[in-house]
């Protein structure tokens, strides 16, 4: 249970990081790229064997990686956005019930069967969404910002729906999944490192101090979320690992966003965060 504790913690410490840019000015292009740097070495340290460039190159799930590189950085860069603008709470619900786009991809791709309680799961998730993110007078953040959570509800729900893809037909075991994450991470790094060197000789943005403790706290923290919700894979079925954490983490996010951001949250925002963690206990458990 300390893993999952852990993983619940840390992801819900990554929104309240990233809410924090702004006061601390914080660039956060250049604090993702950096966050990259420690995701990436963390995960070639704690891989179970030799790695070389042509045993990367040789996997079946490279191009994956890849393409996940790219929509990883795309989606913590959005991800960033979200919670500076819209708020910590409602971030973390619009990233957790993107669940739902796995889901119907399942069916697709996978030819999996949809049970009567993810069917259900699923429609209270989109009403869910509706009251969180929607209805006029009742939104607690200005209309114009709603793209970011969408634009997140949607990334997250892509990298989810092609990393399920990948595990399902290519990943051979646990450690291999490491070597997959960090190959992901490594490509988050290229091309971080590829649009920070651009933003600098065009627009003369320097590396200072405080970008570099925050990237470093926050590739900590995604590593260690994503390094902890594998460990308690490990003791877990995955059908108990990912409805207690994604709905621990919508709660805590919640509470983190109104105790210590003093997020207004209308009525309407908090029946929206309730349905969405109902939505997430129901599909992942049917």
């Amino acid at each position: 249970m300390i893993f999952l504790i852990l993983t619940i913690l840390q992801s819900t410490a990554i929104f309240a990081v990233m809410k924090l840019f702004n006061r601390f000015k914080i660039d956060n292009w250049q604090a993702i790229t950096i966050n990259y740097i420690i995701a990436s070495i963390l995960g070639y340290i704690i891989y179970k064997g030799e790695i070389s460039a042509s045993l990367i190159l040789e996997k079946s799930w490279f191009e994956f990686a890849i393409i996940l590189g790219i929509t990883f950085i795309g989606t913590f860069f959005i991800f960033a956005l979200s919670s500076q603008r819209v708020g910590v709470a409602l971030t973390s619900v619009a990233s957790k019930m993107s669940v739902v786009i796995p889901v119907i991809a399942g069916l697709i791709l996978l030819n999996e069967k949809i049970t009567l309680l993810a069917g259900i799961g699923v429609g209270i998730a989109l009403i869910a969404f509706y009251l969180t993110l929607g209805g006029g007078a009742n939104r607690s953040f200005p209309r114009k910002y709603v793209i970011f959570p969408l634009l997140l509800f949607l990334g997250n729900g892509i990298n989810d729906t092609i990393m399920k893809y990948s595990e399902h037909h290519f990943v051979e075991d646990t450690n291999d999944l490491v070597l997959f994450l960090s190959v992901i991470f490594t490509a988050a790094l290229i091309l971080g490192l590829i649009i920070s060197t651009k933003r600098y000789i065009d627009q003369r943005y320097s590396i200072s101090f405080r970008n570099i403790i925050a990237g470093i706290v926050l590739g900590l923290l995604n590593f260690g979320s994503t390094f902890y919700i594998l460990k308690s894979m490990g003791i877990y079925e995955s059908s108990v690992v990912f409805p207690v954490a994604n709905a621990g983490i919508v709660c805590l996010s919640a509470l983190v966003g109104f105790f210590f951001f003093r997020e207004k949250l209308s009525r309407q925002n908090w029946a929206g965060i309730i349905m969405a963690i109902l939505a997430i206990l129901l599909i992942a458990n049917a």
